[in-house]
């Protein structure tokens, strides 16, 4: 037996394709779709229409898994909750703005903010949930607590 050379290249294609693949142990995905349970608790806080579709799709689909049903309860309520403060936000821009434009201003900083708090809040979320995290935001994180 000669020792094996570490140069040595492998021929191309390889003679088995899943060679290189590590062994999955026998672990199948979890969660619903198909999806591991941190992946789809970490959909569930995608900004945008995205985290809110996920939610109800993960609440409408997933029976067993307290995880997952935690996520989806929460990401939808943070959704929820974000989407009311903008409509708040836009109706009291449109009563202002005809009051005065410096008041109008201010209403569209507000608006920028909210975004920016928003998409700051989605993302911290989406990096617990996939670091299997189940950080509760006060009022919010209780109530999704009972519902899963």
């Amino acid at each position: 037996m000669t020792p094996h050379d570490p140069y040595q290249q492998t021929p191309y294609p390889p003679s088995n394709p899943y060679q290189a693949m590590p062994p999955s142990g026998g672990q199948q995905p979890e969660g619903p779709l198909g999806l591991q349970p941190n992946i789809a608790g970490m959909l569930a806080y995608a900004p945008c229409c995205i985290g809110l579709v996920m939610s109800i799709v993960l609440l409408a689909t997933e029976k067993t898994n307290r995880f997952i049903k935690f996520h989806a309860w929460q990401g939808l309520l943070v959704h929820l909750l974000l989407s009311v403060i903008v409509a708040f936000n836009s109706i009291i821009s449109f009563i202002l703005s005809n009051v005065s434009t410096a008041l109008s201003v201010l209403t569209t900083l507000f608006g920028l903010v909210i975004f920016l708090a928003g998409l700051g809040l989605s993302a911290f979320l989406m990096v617990k949930a996939y670091n299997n995290a189940t950080p509760k935001l006060p009022l919010i994180g209780d109530f999704a607590a009972k519902q899963s």
